[in-house]
């Protein structure tokens, strides 16, 4: 019989009531910023609570990007089967890592074909923490355990039992995390999380549930509209702009997974609305996963993750670097490192040797862009850099926060949440960029911190990418409807034309990136070619798209909504919410 977990919880709640309020201010011009008021104040102490710990990270603060304009009016990944089953997380405080591990085999499936089914059971039991394995955790404890390569396991290396807290001792991790972006919504614009989940796939959000805001069979809806804690995490996987939710302002819901058994719920998933005061506000995504052949180590101070963050107001420049130690002849291919803020711009500089005084010499290879999306990322140098077993060498970052004074992620203690030890000389500070200072000397309140920046090594070379052209729209079309078929442009620079074929003949006039047909006809169907030229003069040619003109009614209904969301998934080639940039 099902039973639904519920955690009584009032562990650890002490350093949560007791936490400085104000942000600490130490020797120089480098603050920390303040904590997450909800971590503060304890609120997630009081009464139910499934799985949940707030942040010390405030993300409330950040703003909706935007999304797509053209989105449907619903979107389900379980109508084309891109969900793995759902499960049951039993008498322990693991949704978070139920709701991450959604996100995980979703994209897995969805990216790479691949079907996999990862272990809450190790997320939960080697987060790092200072948190009991079975007593909760959030989006920022399962990037930091993705992050460092701890996992995801699988579910047969690590099977799940909410009593298990060892783990086992040899096993590999499967994949290797690459981005983790943060999105937000609010009751008024939801396009953002809405695009994130069309173009990769579920996200990972809180909530808070309480039971006398479930409806039950047979709608299976939740409405909340009250101010107490967010207790719960589940997995989002698309939405529906037209049921309606008693008590609600207005129709519409998000289609969420849950981790209480089939048993509950609608198989497993229940609607929030839209006007949840509480629910799917805030999201994270957890993709590009990378097969572990790629990289052979990887080089961190910051293995618990973003938990902290510092800079010098009222600037939002500031610089953080890492010195390591090469434990190997290898070649470093990568960076890791956190987006405290959207749209934030980045400058990397590596070098082949450590420190020389309270500067860095000249670097090896330099790389800059912008994070649209505040988050975890890692991004591919341009160079890679050779290090011999021994060898000093550094990672310098320019962080640019507009709007946020405090851009360099840290990983510092947070009574009993967090824990991390440092020693001297691995991390360093900088206002200008020029003249550097061990973090400690930034004053008493950085004992045991550390800037947030990795280095990846791997096996092998990683070839520059390819340019590449392709057409993305619905393969099928009954006659009288519109078509859109678009071009999906990759890895071109500078400004570009296009022209389109229509069985290798130029269509007049269409010099777009997309070829709009507003009233089908048979005289339609056809193989449809676009070809793109970038600035550097290569022409670019898609493999061919088959249109194909049924009879009006052909189509079921949800063939043709599911065809038409497939078609918008694909047209987001190039807006991924990463951080990409020009390279020296």
């Amino acid at each position: 019989m099902f039973r639904r977990v519920f955690i009584q919880r009032t562990f650890h709640m002490t350093f949560l009531m007791t936490m400085c309020v104000c942000a600490a201010v130490f020797a120089g011009t480098f603050q920390i910023a303040p904590v997450n008021p909800a971590l503060q104040e304890g609120k997630a102490a009081m009464g139910e609570n499934y799985g949940y710990i707030p942040e010390p990270v405030d993300w409330s603060r950040l703003e909706v990007q935007g999304g797509k304009a053209d989105l449907p009016s619903r979107y389900d990944l379980r109508d084309s089967t891109l969900v793995t089953p759902v499960k049951y997380q039993e008498d322990c405080g693991a949704c978070w890592a139920f709701a991450a591990c959604g996100v995980l085999e979703s994209w897995s499936l969805i990216h790479a074909g691949e079907t996999w089914d990862f272990s809450e059971n190790h997320m939960k039991n080697t987060h790092g923490f200072s948190v009991g394995h079975c007593f909760g955790g959030n989006n920022s404890m399962a990037t930091a355990y993705l992050a460092r390569w701890n996992g995801p396991l699988s579910e047969a290396d690590d099977p799940y039992n909410p009593d298990a807290v060892v783990p086992p001792l040899t096993v590999q991790p499967r994949k290797r995390l690459w981005a983790a972006p943060i999105y937000k919504a609010t009751m008024a614009d939801r396009s953002e999380i809405q695009s994130a989940i069309m173009q990769h796939g579920p996200v990972s959000s809180p909530m808070a549930y309480y039971d006398s805001s479930y409806s039950g069979s047979p709608a299976y809806t939740y409405y909340y509209a009250g101010t107490a804690a967010t207790n719960h995490m589940i997995t989002v996987v698309g939405w529906d702009d037209a049921i309606v939710v008693d008590g609600a302002p207005g129709a519409g819901v998000w289609i969420c997974k849950n981790s209480w058994s089939e048993l509950w719920g609608d198989a497993g998933y229940f609607y929030v609305s839209y006007y949840d005061s509480k629910a799917v506000k805030e999201a994270f995504g957890f993709y590009d996963l990378a097969n572990p052949a790629v990289t052979d180590h990887i080089y961190q101070y910051d293995g618990l993750g973003l938990t902290g963050m510092t800079g010098s107001p009222p600037s939002n420049v500031a610089y953080g670097a890492n010195v390591f130690t090469a434990a190997a002849n290898q070649t470093i291919i990568a960076v890791g490192t956190y987006a405290v803020a959207n749209n934030m711009a980045y400058e990397i500089a590596v070098y082949d040797s450590g420190i020389e005084g309270d500067r860095f010499e000249t670097p090896v290879t330099i790389v800059s862009g912008t994070c649209v999306n505040a988050g975890y990322y890692v991004i591919p140098l341009p160079v890679n850099v050779s290090v011999l077993n021994g060898q000093q060498f550094a990672v310098k970052i320019r962080y640019y926060t507009p709007g946020w004074a405090y851009p360099v992620p840290l990983e510092m203690p947070v009574p009993g949440y967090a824990a991390p030890t440092s020693a001297f000389g691995q991390s360093y500070l900088s206002e200008g960029g020029v003249s550097f200072e061990e973090i400690s000397y930034s004053g008493e309140d950085y004992e045991n911190t550390n800037v947030c920046i990795k280095a990846i090594a791997g096996f092998r070379e990683i070839a520059p990418p390819t340019p590449s052209v392709r057409i993305v729209g619905n393969p099928q079309a009954e006659i009288g409807t519109r078509v859109e078929l678009k071009g999906a442009v990759e890895n071109m620079t500078g400004t570009v034309t296009y022209a389109w074929f229509k069985d290798e003949a130029p269509l007049p006039g269409q010099t777009g990136h997309q070829y709009i047909i507003s009233s089908v006809e048979e005289s339609h169907a056809g193989s449809y070619v676009l070809q793109v030229t970038d600035e550097s003069k290569g022409i670019y040619t898609s493999p061919p798209f088959i249109l194909e003109v049924l009879s009006a009614g052909t189509l079921p209904l949800s063939a043709v909504s599911i065809l038409g969301a497939l078609a918008l998934v694909a047209s987001g080639v190039g807006t991924l919410r990463r951080c990409n940039g020009k390279r020296e």
